[in-house]
């Protein structure tokens, strides 16, 4: 869950892994592994450096307002929402 929400702001703002990685300064594996939910439960400190670089905080990459807002995204770019 929070690899996807990573993953969907990191390339919203057109990052690669390999970006992202670099400029948080954290592991390019560590953070590919999360991207793909291969691991879960990333430390805050990894969280703060990566939500710093994406441009959003720790708190809402964890809140229910992450999710709202992705759907509103979803839906208004396929001319769903007036």
């Amino acid at each position: 869950m929070i690899g996807e929400r990573i993953r969907y702001l990191r390339q919203r703002k057109g990052y690669s892994l390999s970006r992202l990685a670099k400029e948080a300064e954290v592991s390019k594996t560590y953070l590919s592994n999360i991207d793909r939910g291969l691991q879960n439960n990333p430390s805050l400190h990894f969280l703060e450096k990566v939500a710093a670089k994406l441009g959003t905080s720790v708190e809402y990459l964890i809140s229910d307002d992450f999710e709202k807002d992705m759907l509103n995204n979803k839906a208004s770019s396929k001319g769903t929402i007036k």
